[in-house]
This record gives C-alpha cells, structure tokens and sequence, in this order.
C-alpha cells in the first residue's frame, strides 16, 4: 500500500481504484486510515458492496429466500459452494407430481442409476448439475400412490453415491 502511495503521489503511476485492503474497514465513517488516503487519482471502495447497512439488510432478505426455495421446492440457484439447479414450480392443484431432489458424489453412473429407477414412471422434468465432487439432481414424477413414492426414495437412498435425497410434495 506504501509503494502503491508513493507512485500515486510522485505521478509514476497516474491512477488507482482498491477495493481490498490489508486490513478491512470495520465500518463506515471515521477510524480508516490508509496510506491511499489524499492521493490523486484514486478511488478507495469497501471490499463488497455488501458493506452498506442497506446491502446487508438486501442480503439478508436474499439468502432468506433462497434457502426458503431450497427447502419448499430444492432450487440451489445462485449457491455459491453448491450446484445449481431449479425446476418450476409444481401446481398445487397437481397431486400426483412428486420432486426428487438428490445430492450425490459426482461419480459416473449415478445419472443411469437414478434414471433406471424412475424408468417406469413418467418423468415431467429433470435437471443436474454438479460442483466439484458433488452433484445435485431434481426431477418430477407422476405417482399413483405413496408406496411408490417410498420405493423410488428408497432405491435412490441405498445408491452407495447418495449423499441426501428428499423427496417434495
């Protein structure tokens, strides 16, 4: 940050913009002291804009809802360590579509099992992906009844691969 300075102010260097810093601001207003502080051509942000009581009050309220969709209907979208997926969402006046949502270690074959097991039931939709040594699956199914319901989460559960399998309705 010094060097950085001194090339600001001795025109070796005509402009910065930093928005990481050795030691973060704990907070708005006075207590930040930099060295980049008074320099010309420079342009010193928060790290995140998240920093603002507005933003953070905003992420607040996101992450919210998207760990509300992620327990009500399994959408991951916008899962920062986890795969994304996302169906829409099933009517509910539908009473015989079913969600099977499944985390699974990101191995061959597992796709071909899981679709083996749902091969004599109509699928509606399906979605994967996977991040890393994970995967996640969703896909709707027609069901006549809870016995089939508990038969497909059982195959997929003893799946040596499972890692978690709900099932939604």
């Amino acid at each position: 940050i010094e060097a950085l300075a001194a090339a600001l102010k001795s025109g070796h260097l005509a402009g910065a913009a930093v928005d990481v810093y050795p030691s973060e601001p704990l907070a708005n207003g006075p207590g930040f002291e930099s060295a980049l502080r008074n320099c010309p051509n420079t342009l010193l942000t928060p790290h995140i804009g998240g920093s603002t009581e507005e933003a953070q009050r905003m992420i607040g309220i996101e992450v919210a809802n998207s760990i509300s969709k992620y327990i009500n209907s399994g959408g991951s979208v916008n899962a920062v360590n986890f795969a994304e997926c996302d169906l829409r969402a099933i009517p509910e006046t539908d009473l015989t579509t079913i969600r099977i949502v499944n985390v699974h270690q990101n191995v061959p074959g597992v796709l071909k099992q899981i679709n083996n097991i749902l091969a004599d039931y109509n699928v509606n939709k399906q979605i994967s992906d996977s991040k890393g040594d994970v995967a996640y699956f969703m896909a709707d199914v027609t069901v006549n009844d809870h016995s089939e319901i508990n038969a497909i989460y059982e195959q997929v559960t003893a799946m040596n691969e499972n890692i978690i399998t709900r099932v939604l309705f």
